[in-house]
């Protein structure tokens, strides 16, 4: 993995300040660039810089609920900005995190390129960025969630790990999971878990996330829904005809997508933005 590419770097850099400046042009919302130090967590690999991020808020002085956005093996794209713009219209600020910069840019999509950064690495990231987050004053530190998809999706699987939730007790309300991989039931925690999977799915079937999801106890709330004729990238508004990746089908399909924002959007009503009021 080349680490000291600078013009790679700056791009992906420039891309964030780009999403920023789309974003807070289109919504009317305001947002900032952020260089997040990476915490060293056990069995995680922390890059040599500090991760690049972009936060959007809503309008108004906060303090707000928080989802950090997590992208999938080819690095930030639309679809976090897509994502980031309709958290803001439901009341929540967006974190994009960019976890490949400090790295190198990678691209891991390719099965050879999967061990170049891994889940376990990027829930160290997402860990970080939380951490970083509660230091702000327009974020509610209490009210911190995850988001993200295909490989995005399995790291916000990987961030709800009971050792996890040993070292850092309360730090996240919630998670939620697009399409990616589950892992092993033993191993997860008690944050609250959503998973949306498409039915056809070839890339990330979602039979290990059902199979999961029958192991885990009643104190481990865990919610999934599955689309049929779905396919990976189900919800990504910009993937209107059938693509491939990899050798796996992805495309936008409206009906899974819209159903699936309800569902998120009720999950992080209940488990973030009114997880004080339950307590």
């Amino acid at each position: 993995m080349d680490t000291t590419s600078a013009p790679r770097h700056s791009g992906r850099r420039l891309w964030l300040i780009a999403a920023l400046a789309l974003l807070t042009g289109c919504a009317g919302g305001t947002g900032q660039y952020l260089s997040i130090p990476d915490q060293p967590v056990l069995g995680a690999r922390v890059p040599s810089g500090r991760l690049s991020a972009v936060l959007l808020t809503p309008d108004g002085p906060g303090p707000f609920p928080v989802v950090i956005l997590l992208h999938g093996c080819s690095g930030v794209r639309p679809i976090q900005s897509q994502w980031a713009d309709r958290l803001r219209s439901w009341g929540y600020a967006a974190l994009i995190l960019d976890s490949f910069s400090a790295r190198g840019g990678v691209n891991v999509c390719a099965d050879a390129n999967q061990p170049l950064v891994t889940p376990r690495d990027r829930a160290a990231d997402a860990l970080s960025a939380a951490l970083y987050l509660r230091t702000l004053p327009k974020i509610d530190g209490t009210r911190v969630a995850v988001l993200g998809d295909s490989h995005g999706g399995s790291t916000a699987v990987w961030v709800t790990r009971v050792e996890y939730e040993r070292l850092y007790p309360g730090l996240l309300a919630a998670s939620v999971d697009y399409y990616g991989a589950c892992g092993n039931a033993a191993d997860h925690g008690s944050v609250p878990l959503l998973v949306l999977s498409g039915e056809a799915d070839d890339w990330v079937p979602p039979s290990n996330c059902l199979a999961f999801g029958k192991q885990l106890k009643p104190n481990q709330p865990f919610e999934i829904h599955i689309y049929p004729g779905a396919v990976h990238m189900f919800d990504a508004t910009n993937v209107n005809a059938l693509t491939i990746n990899e050798g796996h089908k992805m495309r936008y399909d409206y009906t899974a997508a819209s159903d699936s924002f309800e569902h998120v959007r009720t999950f992080l009503d209940h488990w973030v933005r009114g997880k004080l009021a339950s307590e």
